[in-house]
């Protein structure tokens, strides 16, 4: 049987890892580094290089070098998560086709799938090399709070890298699945995942190899490339205090700055205080002007203690929903590499009232656990069994922008939902179903994610039709949507289209509910 790898795919760094005669191996790469930095450059000859070097060309060649990509997979252009990261990322991102995210590398339009595709065809490069085998099968891991759309965008990266994706995985199921391997241990567990781009928090219940996760939550934007933010902030206003020069106005001398506020951050994991000097960083306005700055641990601390409060805030709502409380955790594992810094670590054992479980690698534990689960997809092996359930509330825009749900936040999945909805118009010829997830009962309060038509419905008055819409969610979290016309049994012509959410498309042209629905018509 060939082998086949787990992968993490994350914002800062990548890690596989596989099992190989029964014992787990976190596979390094041609130096021996378990580690590669998720960066990606288009060097002068087109070619793309991964990791490593791609990391250290950043400074020099600050505009072909990516990095965070994993914060625009699967995102629109015009939202705000996208528009907020074009201002702190050195690299230019641009609209593509309409509503696509690109980033323009001199006169190349690449999108994030395939940035990220040259991420996971590196780290797949070095499994080939170590086990001297082919390797085209794999479990990726993702974000547990990524919505639909960025969960297709990474399985389309790994299908692009040469892959066949056995299976999405939320990475604290994968982490807890790590933790929880192997031993016959019966707990509720809180794995804390903080990592380079994304923080989630899922609620898991272990035992006898069965994990089951009670809720789940997150936020997409708030991780370490955040925290280092923070960090460049605070060193660029510093700088311009003294030297009334603004470093944001040159790519170049930004990259240097972010470097340093990366290096500084993490040497504050070990040291009480660092120095950041970075001679001559302004040259073409001051070929004197040094940055140099003392940066202590407590300052740090009170420049990113928000953040780490915004994650508290995210486990507290979590547990609302598990109705739990904190006491009745009786582990909290930390993953992600941000859980290295004091200040987390602090905050979280004041919140949950005992120390974390710091056992586990924080950068590796996710890649182990998905190379678990690949295993055991592989072997059709039934000594684990994941329970995990849907990250978000599922639902169509129906007439009157309400919101109607098919499938709750954390419902158990797979799942299968189906709901009767019908027209507004009279002798509607078709209809539109807009496809939402969120939490607000509105529908223009909540994200796009598609944009269903079904022509040639049964024409009738008004509210007479029967239109069938049903929602599967699979094991890997991904959506699927259909309709069809109850009283013809025709599902025929529907178009499905990435949908850019816009107000006025929606007025009239939505399902209405049927009398039965449990939202008001």
């Amino acid at each position: 049987m060939s082998a086949v790898v787990g992968i993490d795919l994350g914002t800062s760094t990548t890690c596989i890892a596989t099992i190989r005669n029964g014992e787990i191996t976190v596979i390094p790469d041609e130096k021996g580094r378990r580690i590669t930095p998720s960066h990606v450059m288009l060097d002068a000859q087109n070619t793309f290089q991964v990791g490593y070097f791609a990391k250290a060309q950043a400074v020099s060649h600050p505009l072909e070098t990516i990095y965070a990509v994993k914060r625009l997979m699967g995102q629109r252009f015009q939202s705000v998560e996208v528009q907020t990261a074009r201002r702190r990322l050195a690299y230019p991102v641009v609209e593509g086709a309409p509503g696509e995210v690109h980033v323009q590398i001199r006169d190349h339009q690449i999108s994030p799938v395939a940035i990220s595709a040259e991420i996971l065809r590196a780290v797949k490069s070095h499994a080939e090399r170590f086990l001297g085998e082919t390797i085209d099968k794999a479990v990726i891991t993702v974000p547990a709070h990524f919505n639909d759309r960025q969960r297709k965008a990474t399985k389309a990266a790994g299908e692009a890298a040469g892959l066949d994706v056995l299976r999405l995985i939320n990475e604290p199921t994968a982490a807890a699945l790590a933790y929880g391997f192997g031993s016959d241990m019966s707990q509720r567990v809180a794995v804390y995942d903080f990592g380079g781009g994304t923080f989630d928090i899922s609620i898991l219940n272990l035992g006898d190899q069965v994990y089951e996760v009670v809720a789940t939550n997150g936020d997409s934007y708030l991780g370490g490339e955040d925290v280092n933010n923070r960090v460049v902030e605070y060193l660029v206003s510093e700088f311009k205090r003294i030297e009334q020069i603004d470093l944001t106005l040159d790519k170049m001398s930004m990259q240097r700055v972010i470097d340093a506020a990366e290096r500084a951050k993490i040497e504050l994991s070990q040291e009480s205080t660092t120095t950041i000097n970075l001679p001559r960083i302004a040259p073409h306005v001051n070929p004197s002007a040094h940055l140099v700055v003392e940066l202590t641990r407590d300052r740090l601390e009170s420049i990113v203690g928000d953040l780490v409060s915004r994650s508290l805030d995210i486990v507290q709502t979590t547990l609302d929903l598990a109705r739990l409380g904190p006491e009745e955790i009786d582990e909290v594992v930390l993953v992600g590499g941000q859980t290295r810094m004091p200040l987390v670590q602090h905050k979280v054992e004041e919140f949950f009232g005992k120390k974390p479980n710091r056992t586990v690698n924080p950068e590796e534990v996710v890649a182990v656990g998905a190379a678990i689960q690949a295993n055991a997809l592989i072997s059709d092996s039934d000594e684990i069994l994941l329970l995990d359930v849907t990250p978000m509330t599922l639902g169509i825009a129906a007439f009157g922008d309400m919101f109607s749900v098919l499938i709750e936040k954390n419902t158990k999945v797979p799942k299968k939902a189906t709901r009767i909805f019908t027209t507004n118009s009279d002798y509607q010829e078709r209809v539109k179903i807009v496809v939402l997830q969120g939490e607000n009962r509105r529908a223009s309060l909540n994200q796009a994610l598609a944009e269903f038509t079904l022509e040639g419905i049964r024409q009738a008055r008004r509210m007479e039709p029967k239109i069938e819409v049903a929602f599967k969610v699979d094991a890997n979290g991904i959506l699927s949507v259909s309709a069809r016309d109850v009283d013809t049994g025709l599902a025929q012509n529907i178009t499905i289209r990435d949908y850019v959410q816009r107000a006025e498309e929606r007025k009239g042209s939505v399902l209405g509910e049927t009398p039965e629905g449990d939202l008001p018509v």
